[in-house]
């Protein structure tokens, strides 16, 4: 379930690089190539997911922490960036936990 979240948001991402396209030469290219790299590193996820590979969680950590540099944006000030580290860091130990033990179940 967690790598059809991961493709879901992966084609979410993709939708909007593809609204955000730059069409002349005054509107900026960064929120493109941010989705993009966001997407493709879902993608990746997801990918490494389902096939229960051993890059999974390192995948879903780069993934998920690709979320702090547009939060950086939002609150300037950096009052969010060490609690929603700390959550990511939690969020990571835990999903390589269970991917490991899904993985030994497996074999």
């Amino acid at each position: 379930m967690l790598a059809a979240v991961c493709l879901v948001a992966s084609v979410a991402g993709f939708a909007v690089a593809w609204s955000a396209w730059p069409t002349n030469a005054a509107t900026s290219p960064l929120l493109t190539l941010s989705a993009l790299l966001w997407s493709g590193s879902y993608l990746a996820a997801g990918v490494f997911l389902w096939r229960r590979s051993r890059l999974a969680g390192p995948a879903l950590l780069v993934a998920v922490g690709l979320l702090l540099f547009p939060a950086r944006f939002v609150v300037p000030s950096g009052v969010l960036f060490v609690p929603a580290l700390l959550v990511i860091v939690l969020c990571a130990w835990l999903g390589h936990r269970y991917l490991r033990a899904a993985r030994t179940a497996a074999r």
